[in-house]
């Protein structure tokens, strides 16, 4: 992968290709970040800059054999480590068995968790990955041979929180590795380290991405409308694997089902916005979340209609035509409490409030909302 690949980071890869431009690569790193962050692809950047024998200004060239063998994981001096399950066998498992997934799962995506990888390698979804002593002798075997090209050797260890224990065993190697190897473990929690493998690494930090970030990434992966983008970088909090999950599960129908929901409410309909809620509380939290926020871009559109001369509403086609009779329906102190009684349902609901229950008294607000609003 090259940095002009990786999204966003944009001070730390300039901060990479200095010091390896400068021979001033720390040997052994820890990137640290949250789930759907950058770092899985900023460490296979740095190492395809470290090995490329063809750099451009600032970025690997991705043409030279080199690059053409990190990029799809076979360079033999490029080793990875991750965690694996036991399966029915008593051999204990090592990476090398699953070398193979591992380049199919990074060829879709570098944004996957530990879930996704052990729904691709177990039969068992409930086992628990581990990285295992055999695991740990392999790595020190494999680092204590010559480089086949090149001078430097790199170990990449993808979630080192699950070396537990074993990570004593390399905590030497770490600290002093043969000359030219570098090690780069890939963590999001940093409290399932031990101490003796985070003192003995540099702690690089991978910030979440923006939510301009998130929009821009989903806008050119799916080629979604920057409205529709905009909302599920608002719900993915940062996170590019929860928005590409939502993107990808998400229903099509949000629109329509909220025309449903605030035609009940202004109508003072309670039985069939009590049905609604019934309904709405099976999309699930995450969803639910999406369809609230969703109607959060409604109220917005339709106040912006109706006070702003010429104002070019930006929605879905499908929704234009119903903002613009909401419109009629709406004024400040409305559109002011109607976000306040949302973004609270919205709060709750994330903390895993009763769902059902939460939509009805949002319904209950909505609709005194409207009452006043008619009076």
């Amino acid at each position: 992968m090259r940095f002009s690949e990786v999204k966003g980071l944009e001070n730390l890869k300039a901060k990479f290709v200095k010091s390896i431009d400068e021979e001033r690569l720390p040997h052994a790193q820890l990137f640290l970040g949250a789930e759907g962050s950058g770092k899985t692809a900023l460490a296979y950047a740095v190492v395809q800059y470290l090995y490329c024998t063809e750099k451009i200004e600032n970025d690997s060239c991705g043409e030279c054999s080199s690059c053409r063998k990190i990029s799809t994981f076979t360079h033999p001096d490029v080793h990875y480590s991750f965690p694996t399950v036991t399966g029915s066998s008593s051999k204990k498992p090592i990476s090398d068995d699953y070398i193979e997934q591992w380049r199919e799962i990074n060829d879709t995506s570098n944004y996957f968790n530990t879930e996704d990888w052990v729904r691709l390698i177990a039969k068992d979804e409930n086992k628990s990955p581990n990285i295992t002593r055999e695991e740990t002798k392999n790595i020190i075997k494999k680092l204590s041979l010559k480089p086949y090209e090149g001078e430097a050797k790199a170990m990449i260890i993808w979630m080192p929180e699950f070396l537990a224990g074993e990570s004593n065993a390399l905590l030497k190697l770490i600290e002093e590795p043969p000359q030219k190897t570098f090690f780069i473990l890939i963590a999001e929690n940093s409290d399932a380290l031990l101490a003796t493998i985070t003192s003995r690494t540099q702690l690089i930090k991978i910030p979440k991405y923006t939510e301009t970030e998130t929009s821009s990434y989903l806008q050119e992966k799916y080629g979604l409308d920057s409205s529709k983008a905009e909302q599920v970088a608002y719900m993915s909090e940062g996170n590019f694997l929860k928005a590409t999950n939502l993107v990808e599960n998400v229903e099509d129908n949000y629109a329509s089902i909220f025309r449903e929901w605030m035609l009940a409410c202004y109508t003072n309909d309670v039985k069939k916005a009590a049905d609604l809620c019934d309904d709405l509380q099976k999309l699930g939290r995450v969803q639910l979340q999406l369809f609230l926020t969703n109607g959060l871009k409604i109220l917005r559109e339709g106040f912006l209609f109706m006070n702003i001369d010429n104002y070019q509403i930006r929605a879905e086609q499908d929704q234009i035509d119903f903002i613009k009779k909401f419109s009629k329906t709406l004024n400040a102190s409305h559109v002011e409490k109607s976000y306040e009684k949302i973004n609270e349902a919205i709060y709750h609901i994330k903390r895993n409030a009763n769902a059902k229950i939460t939509l009805f008294n949002l319904s209950l607000s909505l609709r005194y909302n409207f009452i006043r609003n008619n009076k």
